[in-house]
């Protein structure tokens, strides 16, 4: 990440990935395991999260702020769509065995996330049916 951010050493709460999709059908329990993974992160608004090309080494949980996602080499890169919190980006490199980023993403506002390390998540993906479910229907509606 090329922007200015400030990790936090806090426990992550549970509640707070209620606020995602993505979490809707795991338990108190389940959601503890994966809040052990996450990482709070600040970033300010014109900072570029992911390049395109990259290899991907976490996926991003958007509590605040909004995102553009954009592809190709061209200047400008070609806009594809603007992101709204509370969401989800950087999960494509889930489905990629090489973790290669398809798109860059910039924040258009100051943001707030939370990070898991992908080397982290897959195995709960495996572990938790409704989770591996809900990115299913998640990559069918992104792709």
């Amino acid at each position: 990440m090329d922007s200015e951010k400030m990790d936090t050493e806090k426990k992550i709460e549970t509640s707070r990935l209620r606020s995602f999709e993505l979490f809707a059908g795991l338990t108190e329990e389940e959601l503890a395991v994966i809040a052990q993974d996450c990482a709070e992160v600040t970033v300010r608004s014109g900072a570029i999260l992911i390049r395109q090309g990259q290899v991907g080494k976490e996926i991003y949980l958007l509590e605040e702020g909004s995102v553009g996602i954009y592809r190709g080499e061209a200047n400008p890169p070609q806009f594809l769509v603007v992101l709204q919190a509370p969401t989800l980006f950087g999960e494509m490199a889930l489905v990629d065995p090489e973790r290669i980023r398809t798109a860059s993403v910039k924040a258009l506002s100051d943001l707030r996330l939370l990070t898991i390390p992908i080397d982290a998540f897959l195995p709960r993906v495996k572990l938790f049916p409704s989770l591996k479910e809900k990115l299913h229907q998640l990559f069918a509606e992104r792709s």
